[in-house]
């Protein structure tokens, strides 16, 4: 009785840690007058319990060859990025 116990608790934890994240672009603006461009995306992390959306902005160098982008609310600075979490108890976020 205690393996098929422990059995279902880890069935059911693995279930709920299996998900997937979506990234959708927004914005995406060039600035006509330096290599800067700015590009602004939506995560959405689903899984099986809680989904989670969070607004990313980043800042992107052109290098010629490729676009390379850091973000810009990671935290590290004073900018934190705006998120909503859900889960079936309700709903949380970091606005304010």
């Amino acid at each position: 009785m205690n393996r098929l116990v422990t059995s279902l608790f880890a069935l059911a934890l693995g279930l709920s840690c299996m998900g997937c994240v979506t990234r959708t672009i927004t914005r995406f603006e060039d600035n006509p007058k330096s290599p800067v461009t700015a590009l602004e995306m939506v995560k959405n992390e689903n899984y099986l319990v809680w989904r989670t959306t969070a607004y990313q902005f980043y800042l992107c160098q052109d290098t010629g060859d490729k676009l390379v982008c850091q973000i810009s609310c990671d935290g590290k600075n004073d900018a934190v990025c705006p998120k909503i979490g859900v889960t079936g108890g309700g709903t949380t976020t970091n606005v304010r």
